[in-house]
């Protein structure tokens, strides 16, 4: 129900900039993306163990009124994650909406961009730590709770974790329009990150508690360990340059070949990584693009060198950080029509 409601709110925020627009833009299109992993995709870069199916949707505006251009998006990411250990689900759901506004002069574009990410908060009631599993699954050796209120929303969870990312840069794109470089792009990019969980195991203070030993791990032992590997609470940021190219080889026929190529490097300040962070990406899209009239229809595929960083960045903190040192890869269908 959520979905559907979220969905007619997208729908609705749309079709009233449609109208507004509609008024004075020469240009109008409306864009649908979806992309799609599978770890059974052996076609597919490998991808962490963990990682089981990604689905991607995204819903968008894009107008040109004499020399302003813009757009407005909204998009979700559906990262469905597995464990061998508690928590075993730690699938992430999250949206973003993003904005992109600027002047076009002599086949350039000069414009900002501005988005905000939030994820829906991941609730787990079990936790593993070292030997210890805490909690009230199954599986659990130890259970914990707390007369705190501030816990009451956990109800019969051990934790709680929520994130937010929102960015703002500014952007110059070059049309080339030749049979080699169909575009070229430079952005620069700040990014806020914000994270915060609740869980009434980082209030244990009983020295008979701390000092339970399983397998010779005691328990407050095995809950520094796990605590440092929970997002970090004081926000951060990371500065971001953004580097593309945009290929497309045309056809006689109603189809061209496209290639795309990013390429990101991240510097990130009060970050406390726990292992190393990656401070660089690739994403390689290739597709084939069929058009009639006003509409095209574009099949593609992504190859990431380092995962999703830099690119979603709601998906990176110290949770997660140990997955950015592989690739990943997806499939898509884009779909935009010129009103």
């Amino acid at each position: 129900m959520q979905t559907i409601k979220n969905f007619s709110l997208i729908r609705f925020k749309l079709f009233f900039l449609l109208f507004c627009f509609n008024i004075f833009a020469n240009e109008i299109s409306l864009e649908f993306d979806q992309r799609l992993m599978d770890a059974d995709w052996k076609f597919l870069p490998k991808v962490p163990a963990s990682f089981v199916k990604n689905n991607y949707n995204g819903l968008g505006l894009n107008f040109e009124y004499n020399n302003i251009a813009g757009s407005y998006s909204k998009s979700k990411v559906d990262l469905q994650l597995q464990r061998n250990t508690e928590p075993r689900n730690v699938s992430l759901y999250a949206t973003k909406e993003e904005l992109n506004f600027g002047l076009n002069f002599n086949n350039k574009h000069i414009y900002v961009l501005a988005s905000k990410q939030n994820a829906k908060p991941q609730v787990f009631n079990c936790y593993e730590f070292g030997n210890f599993i805490l909690g009230f699954c199954e599986a659990a050796n130890l259970q914990i709770s707390s007369t705190n209120s501030k816990y009451e929303p956990l109800g019969d969870n051990i934790i709680s974790i929520s994130g937010k990312a929102s960015t703002i840069g500014l952007g110059y794109k070059k049309l080339h329009n030749n049979f080699w470089f169909e575009s070229s792009s430079i952005e620069f990019v700040k990014t806020n990150y914000s994270y915060n969980w609740l869980t009434p195991l980082e209030d244990i203070s009983s020295s008979f508690l701390l000092n339970i030993t399983i397998d010779g791990v005691a328990l407050g032992d095995a809950l520094d360990s796990a605590l440092m590997r929970l997002p970090q609470r004081e926000e951060w940021e990371s500065l971001q340059l953004n580097l593309g190219i945009k290929q497309k080889f045309y056809s006689i026929y109603n189809f061209n070949i496209i290639a795309e190529y990013d390429l990101i490097f991240l510097d990130f300040s009060n970050y406390a990584e726990y292992k190393m962070t990656q401070d660089i990406n690739l994403r390689i899209r290739g597709g084939i693009e069929f058009y009639f009239e006003n509409l095209s229809l574009l099949f593609y595929g992504d190859a990431y060198l380092n995962n999703l960083i830099g690119f979603e960045p709601i998906t990176f903190n110290q949770r997660t950080e140990h997955y950015f040192d592989e690739p990943y890869g997806e499939l898509g269908i884009k779909f935009k029509i010129n009103l």
